[in-house]
């Protein structure tokens, strides 16, 4: 990426520590509910330091990564250690990041993407949407988001979040197109997202599943399936449902998020994202981000 990430995740990780160091402990974060500062405090010491085993240990499956899960140093009473602990993950994170290039291979989550590059992404906008909550904790004006961050990531959720979640979608489950979104951030192109459905019955209980899912079309909706492989899949959402989201790179960044309580305390002055277009696809979209993304 084009983004000096190492220099912003260290800009914004001294952010979260600082607004975190003077905010109640027990004090609730109000866009993680089920969190309070400290909970906040430990998820940002845990994640790079995570990380940066499976870059030092040069972690290429899923089960080298769950052994570095499970062997996880425990987390600590002390609030003073666990800032400590939070300052040595993020210096380790950044010397790994630092020593390797973006095209490196290294596990992830997501099947389509496996190097050090999606990595380097997914921690620049995790460390940036986590202080935005910490500063909310902390009662603080909302730090802008650097309009080319921001920009980044809007697109680390398209392309990454919302579809990594068709890689968990069980094999005997239907997935079905239910809504067209175009969003489009200001100074950007206008983004097709297909919304769909997967539904299905679990075999070995019974239990009844109905969760959406969310992947970018290859061409904005309306203009052509054209040829290719999925070009009758893609003409066939043609009469689906849609909506459109607009609103500057920040607004949608912290929207896709799932932070929009930020947007009424930002720095700058408060924020809006319009939502316009077919109730039942706005209500798909309103599922999808319903889903959540920590």
């Amino acid at each position: 990426m084009s983004i000096d990430a190492l220099t912003a995740i260290r800009e914004e990780a001294d952010r979260l520590s600082a607004a975190l160091a003077a905010t109640d402990p027990e004090q609730k974060v109000p866009t993680c509910p089920d969190w309070n500062a400290a909970d906040l405090l430990w998820h940002a010491t845990e994640v790079p330091e995570f990380w940066s085993a499976v870059l030092s240990q040069r972690i290429a499956t899923e089960e080298g990564a769950a052994r570095i899960d499970e062997s996880a140093a425990p987390r600590p009473d002390d609030l003073e250690e666990l800032q400590q602990r939070r300052a040595a993950a993020v210096d380790g994170l950044l010397e790994q990041l630092g020593a390797r290039p973006d095209e490196e291979s290294a596990w992830f989550w997501f099947s389509e993407r496996q190097d050090v590059g999606v990595i380097r992404s997914m921690q620049l906008h995790e460390a940036t949407i986590h202080r935005v909550d910490a500063e909310l904790t902390a009662g603080l004006p909302v730090t802008a988001i650097r309009e080319d961050i921001a920009h980044a990531g809007l697109e680390h959720v398209l392309k990454v979040m919302w579809p990594a979640a068709f890689d968990w979608i069980p094999e005997w489950s239907t997935t079905t197109p239910v809504a067209i979104v175009e969003i489009t951030a200001e100074g950007g192109a206008v983004q097709s997202l297909l919304i769909s459905r997967w539904s299905g019955t679990r075999p070995r209980d019974g239990k009844e599943f109905d969760a959406p899912v969310g992947r970018l079309l290859d061409r904005p909706a309306g203009a052509g399936a054209g040829a290719g492989a999925d070009a009758g899949a893609e003409a066939d959402v043609e009469f689906l449902p849609r909506a459109t989201v607009t609103g500057s790179a920040t607004a949608l960044d912290i929207w896709a998020w799932g932070r929009s309580l930020a947007l009424g305390h930002l720095a700058g002055g408060p924020e809006t994202v319009e939502i316009v277009g077919d109730p039942a696809a706005i209500d798909q979209l309103e599922a999808l981000l319903a889903r959540g993304l920590d």
